[in-house]
């Protein structure tokens, strides 16, 4: 993942391409996926944590297009003319800017390239409006073990709201958002995080296809080794079970 700062590139004469748009709710996969999609030759900046860019999730996202704190969490999510009436702005700012701060992170210029980072499913008008040519992957996962996981996790901005219908709204609002708008695009490709866990291999080579990367038995093993089905099935959790998984992630986090 490319996380160290390189200097201040000098300017980048030729085309690059529009971003893959890696589009998920929150705590639906969309982190291993993006770390395998990396991993395979799909650059993507990990400057922000859980594989998302600082200059998009943090910045443009969060704070620009979203106003911070807990905004992101937010029912119902901000309307399409809301989101739209940032493109003369923001989404200016976005196309002028994207290509010098993924080159302080290592990015070529020319290479494919994505963004992960779930607020962009409730943002996907502008997003598609700025990068035209865009080609969205999105990971679907049962709306009730999301919703499950998220009333157990600590979030940024919201700690832990232990709410599941809330987060089965919000999780059903950015799906309803994503399919509007993605399945009238011209590239969209939906993948079940379910099969996912269950055939990484067979689901993975489904996505190069559709991505044009390659995939080689190399690629084979990195999605056999970061996809995993202990995730699957939240909603059925007891509560000594989310703590045993606390306890786990959290090893797993500090021998990363």
């Amino acid at each position: 993942m490319s996380d160290a700062r390189k200097p201040i590139p000098t300017l980048f004469h030729g085309d690059s391409p529009d971003p893959v748009l890696v589009m998920g709710m929150h705590n639906s996969g969309s982190t291993a996926l993006s770390r395998c999609l990396h991993a395979c030759g799909l650059f993507m900046v990990n400057n922000a944590t859980q594989c998302e860019s600082h200059f998009f999730s943090n910045y443009v996202n969060d704070e620009l297009l979203m106003g911070g704190g807990s905004n992101w969490a937010n029912f119902p999510i901000l309307s399409v003319e809301e989101v739209m009436s940032y493109r003369a702005t923001v989404g200016k700012f976005m196309l002028e800017q994207w290509r010098i701060d993924l080159m302080q992170w290592g990015y070529d210029g020319s290479s494919p390239w994505g963004i992960k980072d779930a607020r962009t499913c409730v943002l996907l008008p502008l997003y598609l409006d700025v990068f035209p040519n865009s080609k969205i992957l999105f990971i679907r996962r049962d709306p009730d073990d999301i919703a499950a996981s998220l009333a157990h996790r600590e979030k940024p901005g919201v700690g832990v709201h232990k709410d599941p219908e809330h987060w089965r709204k919000l999780t059903l609002a950015h799906f309803e958002r994503v399919e509007t708008f993605g399945k009238a695009h011209r590239w969209f490709h939906e993948v079940g995080y379910e099969e996912l866990c269950r055939e990484p291999v067979a689901v993975g080579r489904r996505i190069h296809d559709y991505l044009e990367l390659p995939y080689t038995a190399e690629h084979e093993k990195v999605y056999k080794r970061t996809m995993h089905r202990d995730r699957l099935g939240t909603k059925t959790w007891t509560a000594f079970k989310w703590r045993v998984m606390s306890i786990k992630k959290g090893f797993k986090v500090m021998f990363e």
